[in-house]
């Protein structure tokens, strides 16, 4: 079994443009209501930071409508993300190798193209989240479904999930407690799929390596108004299917101490081969220290997996491991923004688990430096530099004719320029009157 992110060799990688926490996801796994939803009494149970958007000014003969009049829970919403990836190596095949989001180079790519429809839990419980994509981005983010029983398998793989982004549906209690089932955001890493949501265009080796997604049902719990314990239950790890029986589980853990502030530990374990035995289960610890302000935002990652690979001779003992920290603050505007952020970050892949990698021991290191600005509330554009080195003897970045992970020729250094041009837009539907 090849993992996801390395299976065709394909790369993925996005971008965030809010100063606060990615607006799509909890750093609890939970989906987040928007800014602009209705007010609702407090729950207990930490929370991230609320969005920072534009005042409202208010005149004073112009009074704040009354609740009742305020719009529904229904959103829709969407965006077009256009890129261009100038990459130092020239690949002949235009991938930019095992990255999650920056898929093609060397040409203009409508690398994702998504349409939401969700419901918050406003005025009853019930939450619902469908959203449908299309993109070079997305076929490589589902390349390696499995497909049990090979030729025998139906009705699943690649080219039945590859347009489905999210789709799940649950309720919220009014203790807090949330639960729900279907296709849903991880809560591993710092980041998300979307461009939309992300400080920086590319996104960190790390997060190419943990799940985006996770297919299955959670649980979330608050405990008093500062700590929180999510319990999910997911096929695999960042599939859509499974290639066994049985499913794998992650444990959530959440604390807030003080406003803006969220410290969050992941365990994920469970089986990713064929094999059910507890001495091939793969073990993720994953820990995030995410802080943000209208100004600033500092978040610091750290990953640590292993898992014994049975099914190659001698079961040998993979570990992978990385840390990043990325820095962004606003620069100027108001209306229209202009934000900057940096980003150092290593990974080690011990036996090539991840990545596909045949050298024993692979250490890479990247650099990252992001310009971008908001017009209108409406568009993204965003310029970015990364700098990537790879530490394999016989190198690592498809360069040139080196377009297979074991060609002779490949790259141990990699300079890219991306540009993004992100047009997206979200609207909150009148509340239904009787």
């Amino acid at each position: 079994m090849s993992p996801r992110r390395d299976l065709a060799g394909i790369a993925l990688g996005l971008a965030l443009v809010t100063p606060v926490h990615a607006a799509d996801r909890h750093y609890t796994g939970i989906e987040a209501a928007p800014a602009a939803a209705e007010p609702t009494p407090p729950t207990p149970g930490p929370t991230p930071p609320e969005p920072i958007t534009d005042t409202k000014i208010i005149k004073p003969s112009e009074p704040e409508p009354p609740l009742e009049d305020a719009t529904g829970p229904w959103a829709v919403g969407g965006f077009v993300d256009t890129q261009y990836i100038i990459n130092s190596n020239f690949p002949d095949n235009h991938i930019m190798r095992a990255t999650a989001v920056t898929s093609r180079t060397g040409e203009f790519s409508p690398n994702l193209v998504v349409a939401y429809i969700r419901r918050d839990p406003i005025r009853s419980p019930w939450m619902f989240d469908l959203a449908l994509q299309a993109g070079p981005a997305a076929d490589a983010l589902y390349a390696g479904e499995p497909t049990p029983g090979g030729a025998d398998s139906r009705y699943a793989g690649a080219e039945v999930f590859k347009h489905i982004g999210r789709a799940n549906t649950g309720v919220k209690l009014k203790g807090g407690t949330e639960i729900a089932a279907g296709l849903m955001v991880a809560p591993t890493h710092f980041g998300s799929f979307w461009a939309k949501d992300n400080w920086h265009s590319s996104i960190t080796w790390g997060y190419s390596s943990v799940p985006f997604f996770l297919m299955g049902a959670r649980v979330y719990q608050p405990i008093g108004d500062k700590f929180g314990v999510g319990l999910w239950l997911a096929n695999a790890y960042g599939y859509m299917g499974d290639n066994n029986k049985a499913p794998s589980g992650l444990l959530n853990l959440v604390f807030t101490p003080v406003q803006n502030l969220a410290l969050v530990q992941n365990v994920y374990a469970g089986p990713e081969d064929v094999s059910l035995k507890p001495e091939s289960w793969r073990l993720l610890l994953d820990t995030q220290v995410v802080y943000t302000t209208e100004k600033w935002g500092i978040a610091v990652v750290g990953d640590y997996g292993r898992e014994k690979l049975t099914f190659r001779p001698g079961a040998p003992l993979a570990q992978w491991a990385n840390a990043m920290v990325s820095v962004r603050w606003h620069v100027l505007g108001d209306k229209h923004r202009w934000g900057m952020a940096v980003r150092p970050e290593f990974y080690w892949d011990h036996n090539g688990r991840i990545f596909n990698e045949p050298d024993p021991d692979n250490f890479l290191f990247a650099g990252t430096f992001t310009n971008d600005v908001r017009l209108f509330d409406a568009l993204l554009i965003r310029v970015e530099y990364r700098y990537d080195h790879s530490t394999a003897p016989h190198g690592f970045f498809y360069r040139g004719a080196a377009t297979t992970d074991t060609a002779t020729g490949l790259g141990h250094d990699q300079h890219s320029i991306i540009f993004n041009f992100i047009g997206y837009f979200e609207r909150r539907l009148p509340r239904w009157r009787n």
